[in-house]
């Protein structure tokens, strides 16, 4: 009668350690790195961060904690063979937001992951400077920026696509559409 627990024992230990490998060679796949995780927007769920000094707020899909150190972690569903600028502005973004919010922790790189490939994004003052150089450039611009790809899809999901006169999604009687600008 002994036997019968102890091979159920076995059989469910067996099973939980099965579960927790397949679990950690996900997050390896992922390249989510070690830690605690503290914060998730994978599902749209996260809360707003906030830089109030800098006058910033952002949502990474993940940030890890590590003893005293912070990693914010941003998933994206597109291949790259190098990270995009506007990616790499965003991660820039998350440092100053997570710095903030995150006093006295080290916030030494993040980690920036497409489809097939992963690039650590460091945290450093040369990035940190060009982050503040295009908050200032879109700060003192005469807020009409120019449409840059001619994709509906991200007109859709843009949040000023109620204000964009280069918006692709003609929304019905917005007098505030601009035809002059040609479709690119």
């Amino acid at each position: 009668m002994i036997q019968f627990p102890l091979v159920i024992l076995s059989i469910t230990f067996i099973f939980l350690l099965a579960i927790l490998l397949k679990l950690r060679s996900r997050r390896r796949s992922l390249a989510i790195p070690e830690g605690q995780e503290v914060y998730q927007d994978l599902q749209g769920k996260g809360r707003i961060l906030r830089s109030v000094e800098l006058g910033i707020s952002g949502k990474p899909d993940m940030i890890v904690r590590k003893g005293r150190t912070i990693i914010p972690y941003e998933y994206k569903s597109t291949n790259a063979s190098s990270p995009r600028d506007g990616h790499l502005y965003q991660m820039f973004a998350y440092f100053a937001i997570l710095e903030e919010n995150y006093p006295g922790q080290s916030i030494p790189y993040g980690i920036l992951k497409y489809r097939e490939t992963a690039f650590k994004v460091h945290n450093s003052s040369e990035n940190r400077w060009k982050l503040l150089s295009i908050l200032d450039e879109m700060r003192n611009s005469d807020r009409h920026a120019i449409r840059n790809h001619n994709n509906r899809g991200k007109c859709f999901r843009c949040s000023f696509r109620e204000v964009c006169r280069q918006s692709l999604i003609k929304p019905s009687g917005n007098p505030q559409q601009d035809d002059s600008h040609p479709r690119t």
